[in-house]
């Protein structure tokens, strides 16, 4: 589906993998992350990216990814490059609030493991929830940037909380402000980011 909930377009999808595809990615890539890493945060780490024909299966979850993120695109935009990150967060780590316009135009963030999606009930209701580990996206005008004098005068900065589940696929203009919530848990959490550069089609 995809939704207008600010400003700026976001769409949010079950990929539709299957627990062992998944899981099998997360092993392969958390035994990357531990090569690539060159310091305690998680952004120290040498440049990769993990669609260079690194593995079948990152190529095949680039191609499920691609196709929801052209929906979202829709027919006047096509994707030009991706490049993809493994991040990694133990206990107690969180992502603090920026953007990623310097860096692509979409940004896309695929959870490979997390509590399963009820596959009878609506999605939104799965994911609209504040939550440990949440990942919250925002307008660009939540915090003091350049855009805060874009929005109209009925409209005010907006929140939306997403929980991570399994298989979820994120996709948002890559200027709104995102951040996720401390995780938690034991075992490391994985987020899969594509950072998207797209081009106009005009016609």
């Amino acid at each position: 589906m995809i939704l207008d909930l600010f400003p700026l377009k976001t769409g949010i999808w079950s990929l539709g993998m299957d627990a062992a595809f998944d899981q099998e990615l997360y092993e392969e890539l958390l035994q990357l992350n531990a090569r690539m890493q060159t310091g305690e945060q998680i952004w120290n780490r040498k440049d990769h990216n993990i669609f260079d024909g690194h593995s079948q299966r990152c190529q095949a979850l680039q191609e499920a990814v691609l196709t929801k993120v052209q929906e979202l695109l829709g027919p006047h935009g096509r994707v030009v490059h991706v490049q993809g990150r493994e991040v990694v967060r133990t206990h107690g780590v969180e992502i603090m609030p920026h953007n990623d316009e310097d860096e692509c135009d979409v940004q896309a963030v695929y959870f490979p493991f997390g509590p399963e999606l009820d596959a009878a009930r609506e999605l939104m209701p799965q994911v609209n929830q504040f939550a440990p580990n949440g990942f919250a996206i925002c307008n660009p005008a939540w915090r003091s940037s350049g855009f805060a004098g874009l929005l109209m005068p009925w409209e005010a900065p907006s929140k939306f909380w997403i929980k991570p589940h399994r298989g979820l696929l994120i996709a948002f203009d890559a200027r709104a402000i995102h951040f996720q919530k401390p995780y938690l848990g034991e075992q490391p959490f994985m987020n899969i980011l594509f950072n998207i550069k797209v081009e106009r089609i005009h016609g």
